[in-house]
């Protein structure tokens, strides 16, 4: 039997949250070294990138942006530091990176650039952000990992800051990514990313090969049997061009996005009528960490895509009828899939499929 990687749903952005320290001194009573005091490197692809940095108030700067180096600590940088919730357990990685004003504007609140910077894990659920206050630690030295930055950025200067992300236990890092545009629901406009040796290898470890046929947990309605499991298989992810959207009713955003085309099919194992819905629980996975829903490709706008057909049939699936579906994903430019997953019903999770695209 084939042992399928499960992978949390996740939204896309990511959410600041600050650690309370219990005795340890005031913030900003230590010198800022830029980057962490100790732990273990992490094999980062390092090296500088020209990116755009939205700030808060809407406006945007051209920037250049450098992973300088990303370091797994232990939970022992947590001693005498309150930690709540969900991050209880966790270990901080410490990123260090280098920001540097490439444009012509001064960038106010030069620290924000922090907030567009993402860890994504092996299990492809992005690290949480934190902040210590009143520094990191009741017995360190030195901080292992202060923010650095400054609050206002001149043309041509730079500054080396580093960011905590707190990690599950166990699992390691992908890749870091820088996202511009995009929120919590829509995926992002842009996005750099900078991977970590070995963690897609790592990330795709236990996932079923692209051709495979595996059983996705469908909620059918309690008429139609609750919840199934659907025989699935993943037939093809290819490739598009934005041109090929032409004539429907993108946003400026959406309409420079590349698609790409998922194409699987599913066998209905029930004893009733199947309604062909499966499409909305079909998810691309992609190197900068993104999780992209799709649609079908009638549903945009009632227009017929050359590259996404539909498999005409439209009606209910019978008791051992298979349907195939195509959904249409968009993708930030400098974004490529590597999995294709499905959301299975009642637990949150994906079913994956490795992915080769076309």
């Amino acid at each position: 039997m084939r042992l399928i990687r499960h992978f949390k749903m996740t939204a896309v952005g990511a959410t600041g949250i600050a650690l309370l320290v219990g005795c340890a001194g005031a913030q900003g009573s230590v010198e800022s070294k830029g980057g962490p005091a100790s732990g273990t490197e992490l094999p980062v692809k390092a090296g500088a990138r020209e990116v755009v940095h939205a700030a808060i108030d809407g406006k945007t700067y051209e920037i250049q942006l450098a992973v300088k180096g990303l370091v797994r600590g232990s939970q022992d940088d947590l001693d005498g530091v309150r930690v709540d919730g969900d991050l209880k357990g966790k270990i901080p990685h410490y990123l260090t990176y280098e920001v540097t004003n490439t444009g012509k504007k001064k960038i106010p609140y030069a620290y924000e650039v922090f907030r567009n910077l993402a860890l994504t894990g092996t299990d492809w659920v992005p690290g949480t952000q934190v902040t210590a206050s009143g520094g990191f630690g009741t017995s360190n030295a030195s901080t292992p990992c202060e923010d650095s930055a400054p609050d206002a950025l001149a043309p041509g200067d730079s500054y080396t800051s580093c960011g905590t992300y707190m990690m599950s236990k166990g699992v390691g890092v992908m890749s870091v990514a820088h996202t511009f545009g995009g929120g919590l629901i829509s995926p992002a406009d842009q996005v750099t990313s900078w991977p970590v040796d070995g963690g897609l290898a790592t990330a795709s470890k236990g996932m079923a090969a692209q051709g495979d046929t595996i059983a996705v947990r469908w909620d059918a309605g309690k008429k139609q049997g609750g919840v199934l499991e659907l025989p699935a298989t993943l037939k093809s992810v290819r490739k598009g061009s934005p041109a090929d959207l032409a004539g429907l009713e993108l946003d400026d955003d959406q309409r420079h996005r590349t698609p790409y085309y998922v194409t699987i099919s599913y066998r209905n194992p029930g004893k009733t009528d199947l309604y062909p819905g499966q499409a909305s629980s079909v998810r691309v996975l992609t190197e900068g960490g993104q999780q992209i829903g799709g649609a079908p490709a009638l549903v945009l706008d009632g227009l017929e895509i050359a590259g996404c057909p539909s498999d005409g049939s439209g009606g209910m699936v019978p008791p051992g009828g298979k349907v195939t579906q195509c959904t249409v994903h968009l993708s930030a430019d400098g974004d490529e899939p590597v999995a294709v997953g499905f959301e299975d019903a009642d637990e949150g999770d994906l079913s994956v499929w490795r992915a080769h695209v076309s």
